[in-house]
């Protein structure tokens, strides 16, 4: 017992060297935590934010578009100017994918259809909910499309990603938004953990996941409760500012060629119930590839994002609706 012990303790200083001197072939984090439940993941993540041409700092989204007009504080007051419903104007909510040129391009093609994109890389459901809670009132009487991997729910628990951005916590039964205004030089507090348990244990669980980290139920209620927070709150605004509601829900390849993780039914039976539409880029892949299971392979692009070919058929399902 007693050299099991020594074991341990030499094996534990070994992980705790590696930490101190950054030893990046064992500080991996992926290596002792799981990306969609420990805030430590990204802690331990030391990428930078960074702003090309056509993007700037904001107080609440951390990044934005620079020709978007995106207030910088959520209206506290919903004044509206609901008049007449504006066919064919749309306004584009959501992260990489809605804003990914192969899915815009479809929309700029068209010349029926007048649309501002707010979308953006790297956006989290709860951004992706700010940025239309910052400028609903912008879009009164338009349709308002919004879309998200299944996996950007998950986003929503964490105060840092790549960078510093918004955190939706609970208090009083209900949630409120913290670390804002966002500050991209706030320090992250020294990483401090028993490494070789948090090794075995991240290794069982992936074991216990088929080596698919999606696949974990961690924080499962929280984040229900966060979704169905995001989505109420849309409903309540939408009605308000006389707008229709369009939902696209994109699934990484492996739910297509496997299955999906408990976020698809869930989201999708929480859509339904409240009766949004919903252009469910799942059914709509699994329904193309009937005949030829292999043909899923064609339908992403080397970024792992849907291509052309996919998102036109995602397009072709939308289109009615607008």
């Amino acid at each position: 017992m007693k050299i099991t012990f020594i074991y341990i303790f030499i094996f534990e200083l070994i992980f705790q060297a590696c930490f101190l001197f950054n030893l990046n072939e064992i500080k991996k984090p992926a290596l002792y935590y799981n990306g969609f439940c420990d805030q430590n993941y990204w802690n331990l993540i030391n990428n930078k934010i960074t702003y090309n041409n056509n993007t700037e700092y904001h107080p609440v989204l951390s990044l934005v578009k620079k020709n978007l007009k995106i207030p910088k504080q959520i209206p506290k007051k919903m004044n509206s100017d609901v008049v007449s419903f504006i066919k064919n104007e749309v306004s584009i909510y959501g992260s990489s994918y809605n804003n990914h040129k192969d899915f815009i391009k479809l929309f700029v093609e068209n010349e029926n259809i007048s649309f501002k994109n707010y979308s953006l890389e790297s956006y989290g459901l709860d951004q992706i909910y700010l940025s239309y809670k910052l400028t609903a009132h912008l879009n009164q009487n338009k349709t308002i499309i919004i879309g998200f991997l299944l996996e950007d729910l998950d986003r929503s628990l964490f105060s840092k990603r790549e960078y510093q951005k918004a955190l939706f916590v609970k208090k009083n039964k209900d949630f409120i938004v913290e670390n804002i205004p966002i500050n991209q030089n706030k320090k992250i507090p020294l990483n401090i953990d028993f490494y070789l348990f948090k090794f075995i244990k991240n290794f069982y669980n992936l074991i216990m996941n088929d080596f698919d980290p999606r696949q974990s139920v961690c924080n499962i209620e929280e984040k229900k409760e966060l979704l169905e927070f995001f989505i109420d709150d849309i409903i309540n605004l939408s009605s308000h500012y006389n707008q229709k509601i369009i939902i696209i829900t994109y699934n990484l390849k492996e739910d297509l060629v496997k299955k999906p993780t408990w976020r698809y039914s869930f989201i999708a039976d929480y859509l339904k119930k409240n009766k949004i539409i919903h252009i469910d880029s799942y059914k709509i892949l699994k329904k193309e590839s009937l005949d030829d299971a292999k043909k899923i392979d064609t339908y992403f692009g080397l970024d792992k994002h849907n291509n052309e070919k996919s998102f036109r058929y995602i397009f072709d399902k939308l289109l009615p609706f607008l």
